[in-house]
C-alpha cells in the first residue's frame, strides 16, 4: 500500500482458498463493508485490516461497499439529490462534503 497505493480487491490477485468456499467465492472479491448511521457516521463492518493499514499509511480514500444506511440518513441524501445547491437548507448543506453524498448535488 505504501509503495503502490490502495488497490481494490477486484484488482488484486488472490490465491483460491482450498478449505473455505466462502472466502474463495466472496471475501477476496469484496471491498470493505460499511453501514451509515442516522447522522452520517460511517461504521466499518468488514475489512478492518485494510482500514487499519490504510490509516497507518495515511491513505486518504478507500473504496467501500455501503451495506445499508439509516432511514434518517437516507432522507438527507434524498433531499440533497433532489434540491439544487442554492435551494438546499443550511442543515443539509453541512453534509455536502460527506463521502456518501459526493456527486449527488
Amino acid at each position: 500500500m505504501e509503495r503502490e497505493g490502495y488497490r481494490s480487491n477486484a484488482d488484486a490477485a488472490h490465491e483460491a482458498a482450498d478449505d473455505n468456499a466462502y472466502e474463495d467465492a466472496y471475501a477476496h472479491h469484496l471491498e470493505p463493508l460499511v453501514v451509515i448511521g442516522r447522522s452520517g457516521d460511517i461504521y466499518w463492518t468488514e475489512g478492518f485490516h485494510r482500514f487499519a493499514i490504510a490509516s497507518l499509511l495515511d491513505v486518504e480514500a478507500v473504496p467501500v461497499y455501503v451495506l445499508c444506511r439509516h432511514e434518517q440518513w437516507q432522507r438527507v441524501r434524498d433531499e440533497i439529490f433532489t434540491a439544487s445547491s442554492r435551494g438546499l437548507p443550511p442543515k443539509q448543506r453541512v453534509h455536502l462534503d460527506h463521502p456518501d453524498v459526493a456527486g449527488l448535488a
